[in-house]
C-alpha cells in the first residue's frame, strides 16, 4: 500500500496558540474525512487531564496542545467535529468522544470507528478489541511505538512540560494510519455486504458514549446493607458446614477466646478435595457448582449454599462501589459494542450485566436509583428471542400463538403433553412448562438432548423424546436450525437478516476433535440469527432514543442496556409520556426485521431500575 505521509518523518504541526490554529481549522475543513484522536494523563474523561487533541488529513496531522488553548471557546473547533458532513475517524471513538465532550465541548458526529470496523469484520475470529498498534501493521505496515504513550500518563509538571519529538510524532501517527485503515476496510465491508451493519455499529457509537458519560446514580448505604445481610447468612452456612464436617477431624482447636477454630478452611481447593474425596469417600473429580450439584450428600449442599452467597459478596460488594466516580457520584460502566461475537453489547467496570434481577434475598437492583425530579423508565422486549425464531423459522404454529398473545411455553408444553391449554396452565403444570421453556430457549443456544436431560432432571432418552415431541410440533424450527447448521459449515459463517456476520474457524478433516469441532460451529450457527438479530434490533433502538430525546425536547437519556432491556433517566414530568414513546421507538426497530409476529415491549416508571 503506497501511504501518503512518512512513517519514520510524518508531516505534523505543533499549535499551541489561535492564530495557529485558525490557520489548521481553514485547512482541516477542506477535507472530507479527518482523523481525531487524544492524549491524556489517564483514561478516566472527568478526572483525568486532557493534553492534546491531534486532527489530521491524510498527509498532516495538526497536534493542538489544550493545556494551552481553551477549546471550549473556538466556535469554528467545534463546529468542525460537529459538522454532519464531514466523516470523524477514530480508534475506539467512545472514549475519544467523552473526552472531547467533557473537556471541549465538542458534540462530535459522523463518526467511523476503526476498531468497531474491524470487530464487524472479524466477528468471531477476534477478541472484539482491536488495537490500533495491530491494525496500522497489518494494513499500513506501520510500528506505532505505543510505550510511548506511558510518557503522556506520566507528565509531572502538567502546565510547563513541554512535548519531547517523539511524542509529537508518536501523536501525529494516531491520526495519519487512520486513513489507509478506514480505505483497506472500506473495500473489504463492500466486497461482504457490511457496510450498514458497520453505520449501525458507527450510530451506536455515539449513542453509547453518551450513555457512558451519563452513567448512572447508586443508593451507596442501601448497597452496603445488602451486603452486610449477604454476609450474614453466609457465615450461618460456613458455620453449619465446620460443626457438620468436625467429626470427620480429630483436631478440636480452640482460639483465645475459647471459640471452636474451624478444622480446615472452607476456600481451600485442596482441603476441600480432601474432605470429599479421603473423609467422606465421595471419589469427586473436582468441587465444581456443577459437580456438587449432582452429589446426593448434605456437606455437599452447605457447601454450595457457603458459595452461593460468597460469590454475591465478592462480586457485588466493595469492589463495585469503589467504581462510583469521585466527581460525578456516578457508575460510569463501559460497555463493548461487540463483546460477543453475535453482536451483543459485554458490560464492565462493573459489569452490570452481572446484577441479578430483583428477589427479595438480593435487591441490588433497587439500589440503582434516578436523580433528584427523574425517573427511570426501563423497557424490555417482551419474549423477544421466540418472537425471532418464530419469524425466522416461519412455523405456523409458533407464529400463531404468538399472534394470539399466549403463553408460548405454556402452549407448548400443552400441545407436546397432551394436556388442556388455559390461561392458569403455568400454575397448573409448572415442571411440564418448564420443561418446554428450557427446550424453546435451549434451542436458541443449540442445546442437545442430553444437555435439556440434564437441565430438567430427566434420562437422556427422556430428553430425546422431549425433542422429538417439539421438533414434531414446531417441524419448521427443525428445518430452520438444521439449514442455519449446515449453511455455517458451509459457507464458513452465519448471518443475521440486517445482514450482520459471524465467521467460524472451519477444522481440518483430519483433526481428531473434528466432529466435535463440527459440533460447537453448529450450534453457535443457530444461535447466531437469534441473539444477533436481538442485537441489532437493540442497537437500532438506542439510536432511535437518542435521536427521540432531541427531536422531543425530553430532559433525561440513556443510562444503561442489558440484553434486550434499555434503561433511561427521565424528567418526573416528562415520564409517563416518554415511556410511550420509549416503546414505540423499542418496537419500530424490531420491527425493521420481524414482519411474520407482533413486537411488545414492556415498561416500568419507577425510583429503582425494575420493580
Amino acid at each position: 500500500m503506497e501511504l501518503k505521509f512518512d512513517p519514520k518523518d510524518p508531516k505534523y504541526e505543533y499549535i499551541q496558540d489561535l492564530k495557529a490554529l485558525d490557520k489548521a481549522l481553514e485547512e482541516l475543513e477542506k477535507c472530507r474525512a479527518i482523523g481525531v484522536d487524544v492524549e491524556a494523563t489517564g483514561l478516566d474523561a472527568f478526572n483525568d487531564i486532557l493534553l492534546t487533541v491531534q486532527i489530521g488529513s491524510p498527509e498532516k496531522s495538526y497536534i493542538i496542545d489544550v493545556r494551552d488553548i481553551d477549546l471550549k471557546s473556538c466556535p469554528r473547533y467545534k463546529e468542525l467535529l460537529e459538522n454532519p458532513k464531514v466523516i470523524k475517524i477514530l480508534q475506539n471513538g467512545k472514549f475519544d468522544y467523552k473526552y472531547l465532550k467533557y473537556q471541549t465541548g465538542a458534540d462530535i458526529t459522523n463518526i467511523y470507528d476503526t476498531m468497531l470496523a474491524e470487530g464487524v469484520l472479524t466477528a468471531g475470529l477476534g477478541s472484539g478489541y482491536f488495537s490500533l498498534e495491530d491494525m496500522a501493521m497489518r494494513y499500513c505496515d506501520v510500528q506505532l511505538n505505543k510505550s510511548v504513550r506511558k510518557q503522556f500518563e506520566n507528565v509531572a509538571n502538567i502546565k510547563t512540560k513541554r512535548f519531547n519529538k517523539e511524542q509529537l510524532v508518536y501523536a501525529a501517527l494516531d491520526t495519519l494510519v487512520l486513513f489507509p485503515i478506514l480505505d483497506e476496510q472500506l473495500l473489504k465491508l463492500k466486497k461482504e455486504n457490511l457496510v450498514n451493519i458497520a453505520k449501525l455499529e458507527f450510530a451506536a457509537t455515539k449513542v453509547v458514549a453518551e450513555m457512558e458519560y451519563r452513567g448512572i446514580r447508586i443508593d451507596v448505604e442501601k448497597w452496603r446493607g445488602i451486603i452486610e445481610d449477604l454476609k450474614k447468612k453466609r457465615d450461618v452456612h460456613a458455620t453449619n458446614f465446620y460443626d457438620t464436617i468436625r467429626d470427620f477431624y480429630q483436631s478440636n482447636r480452640i482460639d483465645l477466646f475459647g471459640a471452636k477454630v474451624p478444622p480446615i478452611n472452607i476456600n481451600s481447593q485442596v482441603q476441600i478435595m480432601d474432605l470429599f474425596n479421603n473423609r467422606l469417600h465421595l471419589g469427586i473429580p473436582s468441587t465444581g457448582d456443577a459437580i456438587l450439584a449432582m452429589v446426593q450428600h448434605p456437606v455437599a449442599a452447605m457447601l454450595r449454599d457457603y458459595r452461593k452467597y460468597e460469590k454475591l459478596i465478592s462480586a457485588f460488594g466493595e469492589s463495585l462501589l469503589e467504581k462510583v466516580n469521585k466527581k460525578t457520584g456516578r457508575l460510569h460502566p463501559e460497555f463493548n459494542q461487540m463483546g460477543a461475537a453475535t453482536g451483543r453489547f459485554s458490560c464492565e467496570n462493573p459489569n452490570l450485566q452481572q446484577i441479578p434481577r430483583i428477589s427479595e434475598e438480593v435487591p441490588f437492583r433497587q439500589c440503582f436509583i434516578p436523580a433528584p425530579g427523574f425517573k427511570l423508565v426501563t423497557a424490555d422486549y417482551s419474549s423477544m428471542e421466540m418472537r425471532i425464531l418464530a419469524d425466522l423459522s416461519g412455523d405456523e404454529k409458533f407464529i400463531k400463538a404468538l399472534k394470539d398473545g399466549l403463553d408460548v411455553h405454556s402452549y407448548t408444553a400443552s400441545l407436546m403433553f397432551g394436556l388442556e391449554f388455559s390461561k392458569d396452565f403455568k400454575n397448573k403444570y409448572p415442571d411440564k412448562r418448564q420443561a418446554a421453556k428450557t427446550i424453546n430457549f435451549g434451542l436458541v443456544y443449540g442445546m442437545g438432548p442430553r444437555s435439556l436431560a440434564a437441565q430438567i432432571g430427566v434420562t437422556p432418552e427422556e430428553g430425546k423424546e422431549y425433542m422429538d415431541r417439539y421438533f414434531q410440533l414446531y417441524p419448521s424450527i427443525r428445518s430452520f436450525l438444521n439449514k442455519m447448521a449446515k449453511d455455517a459449515v458451509r459457507n464458513g459463517w452465519s448471518q443475521t437478516p440486517a445482514g450482520r456476520k459471524r465467521w467460524y474457524k472451519l477444522p481440518d478433516p483430519d483433526d481428531p476433535d473434528y466432529k466435535k469441532k463440527i459440533g460447537s460451529i453448529e450450534r453457535q450457527a443457530k444461535n447466531h440469527p437469534i441473539q444477533g438479530t436481538n442485537a441489532d434490533a437493540t442497537k437500532y433502538a438506542l439510536v432511535f432514543l437518542h435521536d427521540r430525546v432531541k427531536k422531543e425536547g425530553v430532559e433525561g437519556g440513556l443510562t444503561h442496556t442489558v440484553h434486550d432491556e434499555i434503561v433511561m433517566e427521565i424528567r418526573n414530568d416528562q415520564a409517563e409520556d416518554w415511556s410511550k414513546i420509549q416503546c414505540e421507538e423499542m418496537c419500530r426497530a424490531a420491527e425493521l426485521f420481524l414482519k411474520k409476529v407482533p413486537v411488545a415491549a414492556d415498561v416500568f416508571i419507577g425510583d429503582v431500575w425494575e420493580h
